[in-house]
């Protein structure tokens, strides 16, 4: 099992193995397996490791807290490299840049793990095998709430002028599948039943609702007004 996470030390050092989820090809391999893991796990224990992880007292809470008090000093960054201005940044480099300039401590940096796609971020921040560092994992963290907060906002955004709740229940059906089982043990037992049902009696008003694509894809093509206009369901 690689979901401990009690280990922090070794996802801390630096490492000489790529986490093979920032590659499209290693991607969906390293997250089946990671889920697997998860998944062998009870509800219980799922949720224990979500708190420990990324709970208001959790592991990224205390990274964040040590470096916005200590900057490059702070005891989770020690053992990592410095950047050399000299030569090319590695992910780590960038990493701790981006937490630094995160927490006011540097000038602005772009987070490395923008533009991963969500199962690629979850490999990084839920595997602690050692392949990724706290400070890879907690920017990859980061990219995945903006990831997930945008997805909401676009969401939110398709109640606007219009008083059907199709594309609603179907967005929150597909952002609970897309969930690794450690981020579902938050949701109270029966969840994904309850929105269903909302669906369901959706569709039941204004039909079925027929999407070529996954509404995660569709954010990312057109406008939730665009949308709905193709939809024809603004009022």
């Amino acid at each position: 099992m690689t979901v401990s996470m009690f280990a922090t030390d070794a996802s801390v050092a630096a490492h000489p193995q790529a986490n093979p989820c920032t590659t499209e090809v290693g991607e969906a391999l390293s997250y089946s397996q990671l889920a697997a893991e998860q998944a062998l796990l009870s509800k219980k224990e799922r949720l224990k490791l979500n708190t420990y992880l990324v709970g208001p007292a959790g592991l990224f809470a205390a990274f964040s807290t040590q470096v916005a008090e200590q900057g490059r000093q702070a005891p989770y960054l020690q053992g990592l490299p410095e950047t050399d201005p000299a030569t090319p940044r590695t992910q780590t480099e960038q990493a701790v840049e981006f937490a630094l300039a995160r927490h006011h401590r540097r000038a602005f940096a772009e987070n490395p793990f923008v533009g991963l796609s969500r199962q690629a971020l979850c490999c990084v921040v839920y595997d602690d095998s050692g392949r990724s560092n706290l400070a890879e994992r907690y920017a990859a963290n980061e990219a995945l709430r903006s990831l997930d907060s945008l997805y909401f906002i676009k969401l939110i955004a398709t109640t606007y002028h219009t008083v059907e709740r199709r594309l609603v229940f179907r967005g929150l059906l597909e952002h609970f599948d897309a969930l690794m089982p450690i981020e579902q043990s938050i949701y109270q037992d029966g969840y994904r039943d309850v929105q269903q049902g909302y669906l369901d009696r959706e569709e039941k008003l204004y039909g079925p609702l027929k999407l070529s694509k996954p509404l995660s894809v569709i954010f990312t093509e057109q406008t939730p007004e665009s949308l709905l206009a193709s939809l024809g369901t603004r009022g």
